[in-house]
């Protein structure tokens, strides 16, 4: 028996989902994103954790190692090896991936960081897998808990909820004076004394310590901190220009982590631009609700009914997620409706900057096929045309 066909009994024993090379990624994309968490730890001072790599990363070496030996090429003979791998566009790699066009010339570190996609794959490896607990779910988990810790109902709940999603896309950069503001809105305390606004602050921005007056380059437009000598803004969809931001200060301020700007605050921009866009609506036409029933939705449009204005189950319902993702085949194939949200009409919300792309819309919706609920792709322009034509008395969908 040779060592290939060795090689192919042992993969019927592991199974068929070898082939799965998104499965893959995800679980390189996952270590890799542990294995920059604890250097950046290392970096500031703190103890390793370990000495050994991330367990899902050596799992998906090893689904990488028997794909290779099952095309008949060579495995990987390092870590080391891999990690270069990981610096290609997915389509040149030496073992054959099974990924859509549009995703062949993602990497999956950039530079010295993940790259978006990678990101994305992090958050979608299996929640077992410890490594899936980037920055983002601590932030997201604590966000929850201070939500809950300040509001008496459930619409309290919710009120508090959307104030602290809306602070994460609307301040980047926070300044320690803008922080002070928030605690007051926020000011439950735990058996110590400590706010439980601060753990959730914590999770979501690193300190920078001033001394005195400061300023910060940012994006004009999303807001987003830029590097000296970046002339344009890299956040997704985003036209803006860099410009000095002035900071009112007394020590110092903070920054969003990588993890959280690219996972909540530049996704957020798609979705505060459909709140903003029906603010000018007359009174009655339409009621707006911000990530409904704690996020199971993103935005949902309540259309009352003007027999019985005031009575939610007489009205017409439609419910929207937004989703700013780099890779439409990998967002197919793990998007679910929450079935907590009832609407009549249910879509998945596209930015005008990826709706463009025409090859990103068909990989999308092949993918969603058989999965999707009845929920229609559009775009974030189609929705809100669509919605403000109903509330201004169109015909229903």
């Amino acid at each position: 028996m040779t060592v290939h066909q060795s090689a192919h009994d042992r993969l019927a024993e592991v199974g068929s989902n070898i082939a799965d090379d998104y499965m893959t990624l995800k679980l390189l994309a996952a270590g890799l994103a542990r294995i920059l968490w604890e250097r950046q730890r290392v970096r500031e001072g703190a103890e390793p954790t370990t000495g050994l790599l991330p367990q899902a990363w050596r799992t998906g070496v090893t689904r990488l190692w028997w794909r290779a030996l099952e095309q008949g090429s060579n495995p990987p003979v390092s870590d080391m090896e891999v990690f270069a791998w990981c610096r290609l566009p997915l389509g040149g790699w030496p073992v054959r991936l099974d990924v859509s066009d549009s995703d062949a010339e993602s990497l999956l570190i950039d530079g010295e960081e993940l790259s978006a996609f990678a990101d994305e794959a992090a958050r979608l490896a299996p929640r077992s897998d410890a490594e899936a607990e980037l920055t983002e779910n601590r932030t997201f988990a604590k966000l929850l808990a201070v939500a809950e810790l300040h509001g008496r109902t459930e619409e309290e709940v919710q009120q508090a909820y959307v104030a602290l999603r809306l602070f994460l896309i609307e301040t980047p950069v926070v300044s320690d004076l803008e922080l002070n503001e928030l605690t007051r809105r926020f000011s439950q305390v735990d058996r110590h004394g400590r706010l439980y606004v601060r753990d959730f602050f914590d999770a979501a921005y690193q300190y920078r310590k001033t001394g005195g007056p400061a300023s910060c380059r940012v994006c004009s437009d999303c807001g987003n901190p830029l590097y000296e000598g970046v002339a344009m803004c890299g956040t997704p969809g985003c036209a803006g220009a860099p410009e000095i931001k002035q900071l009112r200060v007394l020590e110092g301020y903070y920054v969003q982590h990588r993890g959280v700007r690219i996972c909540m605050h530049d996704p957020g921009l798609v979705e505060k631009r459909l709140f903003d866009a029906f603010g000018d609506l007359p009174e009655g036409r339409m009621r707006l609700h911000k990530w409904p029933v704690m996020d199971a939705c993103d935005v949902a449009v309540e259309f009352p009914d003007p027999t019985a204005p005031d009575d939610p189950d007489r009205s017409e319902w439609w419910a929207g997620d937004a989703k700013d993702c780099t890779s439409a085949t990998m967002l197919g194939r793990s998007f679910r409706w929450d079935r907590r949200m009832q609407a009549r009409h249910r879509f998945l919300i596209l930015p005008r900057h990826r709706f463009e792309q025409k090859h990103y819309v068909d990989d999308l919706k092949r993918e969603m096929q058989g999965r999707s609920d009845g929920v229609r792709v559009i775009s974030e322009d189609g929705f809100i045309s669509k919605a403000r034509a109903r509330a201004l008395g169109g015909v229903p969908w």
